[in-house]
């Protein structure tokens, strides 16, 4: 029987909140694998261990539809045995079968328990990706390998060497071609590994073996979770024609004990708090700080955030202990196999040193294991802990992917991980066996993560670590998937016959086709179209310069580059950072890193800059600089702050750049904010500049759509909107928190809204937002909606919290960024089965329509495009404010002066963002003269017009040209994009070259200005048309 961690504790003197999570087991069957196939039980000691287990009833149900002909979906959790339901079936009936996992690496376990399965059966298994592909090639040649591929029945691959080699079925150079010319079966395991993009990509790969083979050959889903089964299931069957059967089963799990410990000496802790809780109460701390002071049970469940509450009163007192290396050291003498996560490679070896001193001679007993260690001495250190010899392993991550030690009883995680995906991804690694009695996982806080999650108290924790996964989404309407399908058989002569109309005409949207084949951007498309990420097939570099050696690390893909490893950025994987770009001439091959210690920092010149301001930070905080001590702390990240330029509306090209590299720094001081009677905690941050270069560029195909915001909407209660919107798609509809990213801007004196997929997974375009309006309406914020708000913009959460943690205000901005996402459906709906007029405009009306923008691209200058529209002439110009001198006011003032003269009214989209762009543009007269026509009556307003004769909440210019069919050829998100392109140049180059570098930026916005003002007279002509039927 394991070790009783409440004994260990309780002996060791520290306190801890506990909870049981229920054994879980799947319903038996009264039939056995060795009933199935009787060899089973004289092979391999795997084979052995299953040959006298009984069926799970889900593994009997696969197993009956597979015999039957059908496709499956098996829906099950960890440790139930998925591997064995499509190997029984595929061993019995000796079908040619194709397995794909995400990564081999990640299938050790499933790669052994195979082999093992297959030897004693006389089957032949043959894993093979990239690197056995080129081991193999060297040993039996190109012709020799094909003919063993061809020769097996069981092949086990991964998807970016499947689709590579189904890329070369084109020239006849796939090394899978005639094992796949025969396959029965196509198995995908893990599915909800994948991202969204890849489950496009996955769904295009069968469809198009079916077309390539010829063979309608069965297809098996496993995955632990999945959103939409039964969309699933019909694709599956419109692929191959046969029927899906959807199969769930319950996972394997024992009993688990979950401990979190909060630290020794509480009780000392509480009893001194309780003696000083007038000097708390006078201090305006809430409610709950003094209810939790009651009884040490409440006291101990809400320890952190009381401690946190008494610091910022001025009381001292000390934080709770906690020595992880004692506990390990504790665990090394149970039988079965303890797995300890860290967050670095540096502290796994700190605690493995630590905790060998505790033990003395049987220091053997505890090993480090992670990717510096020599491959050789890993493989030792698994045998090691098989067979009992090691019975703690430490590791920051190589142990969560898919190494299957096999009597582990116990995870200690010290430090949680930022994800419920990758806490699940560690806690799977346990608890493998029926004959483990309990498991165990130890939660030891030392993270300022941890101290989040604990701040809200250890209920939070809790409910956070029983948090659902996100739900895998599979959408077989993808475009992406038309994408990929298209470009596919664009290059295939024996597929361009099955090119369908939907894949010719987004080719050719996207201009990557044209009569006599793919056009130049097509083919380099195509050359891109990879399964983990859209760019040529080469990884970049990272070259990691120590005093002694140089070496290689693993390489990084090209959105990584982009995202994660600029000059200056930190390498979490390597605990290093970026100190330069590899080049070979203009081309960014790669990254050089070093690793991180205040002498690397302080010999680059843009980091030693960022750390002066850095210490300054600390030291006004009243905090001791200490760069990599709060990096190992968990408050101090790098993030770049990349200029996205996404599709605009529905799918296109999105291009990412990189523009800045930023610190993170967060204090270890928190401070408590009250509402009602709870109070939450924010902590100081500060964004750090490194003024370094930056480089590299990443596209790819995605989903997006752009939208106008109307003049007075408050961007930062947008944001927190938006925020919650997020965190609702995550909890009410199982949504990864980062499907759908957004962004806010201000263009001049107008506002923008962007939402994009960073994976395209079809989401803006079929969610039912109708029903994320009603989710909206009825969610009831709790800590975990907290927990998850941080997550994603601390920004957000702490204009929140600055309300008063004003939950309803929030949930109202949600709703409207959500109204805005259907503006354009919601015109659409008011105007159908209405004719909407086309007047032709002219002098008789006498109405003249005014249309000016102000862009701001200095501290010092502001630009100006204004133009007006009298229905059969236009006149624009740019106009500039230079400090406080304004120029270039020329002809629009004359002309519409003159008009008005003449009796004409003018009309704006509104009245005060125009008035307040008149002001901001220096420009007086122009103000005067349209506030003296606003008081006469003479001034008329499209927006409010809108509103009245369409029944609409919102309205915004573009949304109404959009939604009545009339085309622009200039966009404000094109004004935007100008703008921020400018602005960068001149950032680097000063302001005061400003005519230089504004350009183009100045003939697209004048552009755009007179677009607007014909646009603007058509338009209200049309309303008043309406209003009048």
């Amino acid at each position: 029987m394991p070790l009783d961690s409440s004994k260990i504790l309780a002996r060791l003197g520290y306190d801890f909140y506990s909870f049981k999570e229920p054994a879980e087991r799947p319903e038996r069957v009264d039939k056995t694998f060795q009933d199935l196939l009787p060899k089973l039980s004289v092979g391999g000691p795997l084979s052995r261990r299953i040959a006298s287990m009984k069926l799970y009833k889900h593994q009997q149900e696969a197993i009956e539809a597979l015999e039957r002909g059908e496709n499956v979906i098996l829906i099950s959790g960890a440790g139930s045995g998925k591997t064995e339901a499509w190997f029984v079936h595929a061993a019995k009936a000796g079908v040619r079968t194709l397995v794909v996992y995400p990564t081999l690496a990640l299938a050790n376990d499933q790669v052994r328990r195979l082999e093992d399965y297959c030897e004693s059966l006389g089957i032949k298994v043959m894993p093979i990706d990239a690197m056995r592909r080129d081991q193999l090639r060297s040993t039996l040649g190109t012709s020799g390998l094909r003919s063993a591929l061809s020769q097996a029945d069981i092949i086990v691959t991964n998807p970016a060497f499947l689709l590579n080699d189904l890329k070369r079925w084109v020239s006849k150079g796939a090394l899978l071609r005639q094992y796949c010319l025969r396959l029965s079966l196509l198995v995908l395991d893990e599915l909800d590994f994948y991202g969204p993009r890849e489950l496009a990509l996955l769904i295009s790969m069968i469809r198009l073996m079916t077309l390539l083979t010829g063979r309608k050959f069965q297809i098996a889903i496993l995955t632990a979770t999945l959103g939409n089964p039964s969309e699933l299931a019909t694709a599956l069957t419109e692929i191959n024609g046969r029927a899906t059967r959807v199969i769930r089963g319950r996972p394997f799990r024992a009993e688990n004990r979950v401990y979190v410990v909060l630290g020794k000496n509480l009780k000392a802790i509480w009893e001194s708090l309780r003696d000083r809780r007038d000097e708390l109460e006078s201090a305006g701390v809430g409610e709950d700080i003094l209810e939790a002071l009651e009884y040490f049970d409440e006291f101990k469940v809400s320890a952190f955030k009381v401690i946190e509450a008494a610091k910022w009163a001025g009381i001292q007192v000390p934080s709770p202990a906690v020595d992880p290396s004692e506990i390990i050291a504790e665990y090394a003498r149970d039988e079965g196999v303890t797995l300890v996560f860290t967050r670095s490679i540096r502290y796994a070896e700190e605690l493995r040193r630590r905790a060998s001193l505790e033990l003395g001679e049987m220091s053997e007993k505890v090993a480090a294991h992670h990717h510096l260690v020599p491959k050789q001495e890993r493989v030792e250190i698994e045998r090691g802990a098989r067979e009992g010899e090691v019975t703690v392993l430490i590791s920051p991550r190589t142990l969560a992917q898919g190494i299957d030690i096999g009597g582990v009883i116990r995870v200690v995680h010290v430090g949680l991980p930022p994800t419920v995906r990758e806490f699940r991804q560690r806690e799977g690694r346990k608890g493998r066996r029926e004959e483990i009695e309990f498991t165990e996982s130890i939660i030891l806080p030392l993270s300022s993560w941890d101290r989040e999650l604990l701040m809200r108290g250890a209920e939070t924790l809790r409910s956070w670590v029983e948090l659902p996964l996100e739900k895998a989404l599979v959408n077989p309407k993808n475009k992406y998937s038309t994408l990929f399908e298209g470009l596919f058989k664009a290059v295939s002569p024996e597929l361009r016959q099955f090119l369908t109309e939907d894949e010719v005409s987004l080719l050719k949207e996207l201009g990557l086709i044209e009569p006599g084949g793919l056009t130049e951007k097509g083919k380099r498309t195509w050359s891109y179209m990879n399964f983990y990420e859209f760019g040529p097939p080469y990884g970049m570099k990272r070259l990691l310069v120590e005093e002694a050696e140089q070496r290689y690390l693993e390489d990084i893909g090209h959105c990584d580059l982009v995202e994660r490893f600029q000059p200056g950025c930190i390498d979490y994987s390597a605990n290093a950072i970026v100190v330069d770009l590899l080049k070979r001439g203009r081309i960014i091959t790669g990254v050089v890193e070093k690793p991180l210690s205040a002498r690397t920092v302080l010999s680059y010149d843009p980091l030693a800059h960022a750390y002066e301001e850095y210490a300054r930070v600390k030291m006004s905080w009243g905090e001791e600089p200490d760069v990599v001590g709060d990096y190992y702390r968990g408050r101090l990240h790098s993030e770049v702050v990349c200029v996205v330029d996404p599709p605009r509306r529905g799918f296109d090209l999105l291009v990412k750049t990189p523009n800045r590299v930023y610190w993170v720094l967060r204090s270890g001081k928190y401070r408590p904010v009250i509402s009602g009677d709870r109070t939450y905690f924010v902590v100081e941050r500060r964004s750090l500049p490194v003024i370094g270069p930056t480089g590299g560029r990443y596209r790819d195909y995605t989903y997006g759509v752009t939208v106008e915001l109307e003049p007075g909407e408050d961007l930062e209660w947008m944001r927190v909107g938006l925020a919650l919107l997020m965190v609702v798609l995550r909890l009410r509809m199982g949504i990864e928190l980062e499907s759908i990213t957004y962004s806010l801007s201000n263009v001049g004196d107008r506002k923008i809204m962007s939402l994009h997929e960073p994976e395209s997974a079809g989401l803006l375009e079929t969610l039912d937002w109708m029903r994320v309006l009603k989710e909206v309406d009825s969610f009831e914020p709790d800590d975990i909606a907290d927990v998850l708000l941080e997550q994603i913009d601390e920004q957000a959460r702490l204009t929140l919290l600055s309300s008063g943690a004003r939950w309803d205000l929030a949930k109202a901005w949600a709703r409207r960024a959500v109204e805005y996402i259907l503006l354009r459906e919601s015109i659409l709906l008011r105007v159908a089965g209405r004719q909407v007029p086309v007047p032709v405009p002219s002098r008789a009306l006498r109405l003249v329509s005014f249309e000016v923008i102000t862009l701001p691209v200095g501290e010092q200058v502001v630009l100006t495009a204004s133009a007006i529209y009298d229905g059969e002439n236009t006149v624009s110009e740019i106009a500039w404010r230079e400090f406080f001198q304004s120029s270039g006011w020329e002809k629009v003032p004359a002309t519409l002066g003159s008009l008005i003269d003449e009796g004409f009214s003018v009309i704006v989209y509104d009245s005060g963002s125009i008035l307040r762009s008149l002001q901001e543009a220096g420009s007086t007269a122009l103000y005067l003269l349209l506030e003296g026509l606003r008081q006469k009556g003479r001034l008329l307003e499209l927006l409010p017009l809108a509103k009245e004769v369409l029944e609409l909440d919102i309205a915004t210019l573009e949304s109404l040209v959009e939604a009545v069919g009339w085309q622009k050829t200039i966009s404000l998100d094109d004004v935007k994009r100008e703008l921020e392109k400018s602005t960068a140049i001149l950032q680097e180059r000063g302001e005061a070259s400003w005519r230089r570098f504004t350009k183009y930026l100045r003939a697209k916005s004048e552009a755009y200005a007179r677009e607007n003002a014909e646009v603007l007279l058509t338009l209200y002509l049309a309303l008043q048309s309406l209003r009048n039927e």
